[in-house]
């Protein structure tokens, strides 16, 4: 695939990436080392881990993997210090590690929607203090988290994950403005729309039951742009956040879904098959009335 960006933007910079072996993560890690950069991620299985710098190095890619559950502060600091003995240096963080289940609000329990929060707020507070240290005297440090758009509407199903990434987006916006200002430190926050090849994507457990309720094929459903994202579109958001192109982006969020979060094609569409239905069985009842 043919490249918008310069294939050293990122030449000499250190990009460390958690739950980055698979998915959007492993997209990340992909498309920065393939412009430059060197290579660290974490994740809580070895064996992926191994087989995802395994695939980046036969691209010629610079990569380390190393295990870490985010959960834990010790773990994310000895992520961090290895990443440090790996490579000297750290440039960017991209906190994407994050865990979700589908549960109503009634049935969810105090320790499913704790294990999210962990995950994902939690998880992202450890690293990035975790790696504040380093981040600080690399003269252009970038913090980016992978949030969702789930928290900007009440999303069925999805409180717990939605009040996750609402924390994040929030926490991104202090630590913007703190590190900003303390340390020229920049944070920001990606929110993802249905991505290809992932759990949320098309053939997820949302979009692909929607698409069977409905009977609607029809990408538009759920994307004005009549596509679904893949996960180099995450990771130019990402590069241009972390180069000096997007240099004077920070303590906000970057939204990348083709408009799907405004929902108004798919409520287009599913209103004209309901009126179109309706128009057909109102023809049809004509015709028997003459009969």
């Amino acid at each position: 695939m043919k490249s918008d960006f310069r294939n050293d933007l990122f030449k000499g910079k250190v990009i460390l990436v958690t739950g980055g072996a698979t998915g959007i993560g492993f997209g990340i890690c992909t498309q920065f080392g393939l412009h430059g950069a060197k290579i660290a991620m974490g994740g809580r299985r070895t064996a992926v881990l191994e087989n995802s710098c395994k695939a980046l190095q036969s691209k010629g890619i610079q990569a380390v993997g190393f295990q870490c559950d985010v959960r834990d502060p010790a773990a994310c600091i000895n992520l961090v210090e290895k990443t440090i003995e790996s490579y000297g240096r750290l440039d960017v963080l991209v906190n994407n590690a994050a865990g979700n289940f589908s549960v109503s609000a009634e049935n969810l329990t105090s320790n499913g929607f704790k294990t999210v929060m962990d995950i994902d707020l939690h998880g992202s507070f450890n690293m990035a203090k975790a790696a504040l240290p380093y981040l600080k005297v690399s003269g252009k440090g970038v913090i980016i988290h992978i949030s969702a758009t789930l928290q900007y509407k009440a999303f069925p199903f999805q409180m717990h994950a939605s009040a996750a990434k609402a924390g994040i987006d929030v926490m991104t916006n202090n630590l913007g403005v703190e590190w900003g200002t303390d340390y020229g430190i920049r944070t920001v926050s990606i929110a993802p729309g249905p991505i290809e090849n992932t759990v949320g994507g098309p053939g997820g457990r949302v979009f692909g039951t929607m698409a069977k309720m409905t009977g609607i094929e029809d990408k538009r459903l759920f994307v004005p742009l009549n596509r679904y994202g893949t996960v180099e579109d995450i990771a130019n958001a990402a590069m241009f956040i972390a180069s000096d192109a997007g240099g004077y982006i920070n303590a906000t969020q970057l939204v990348v879904d083709g408009g799907q979060y405004h929902e108004a094609s798919g409520r287009y569409l599913m209103m004209k098959k309901i009126m179109e239905d309706a128009s057909n069985r109102e023809k049809t009842m004509h015709k028997k009335s003459k009969l």
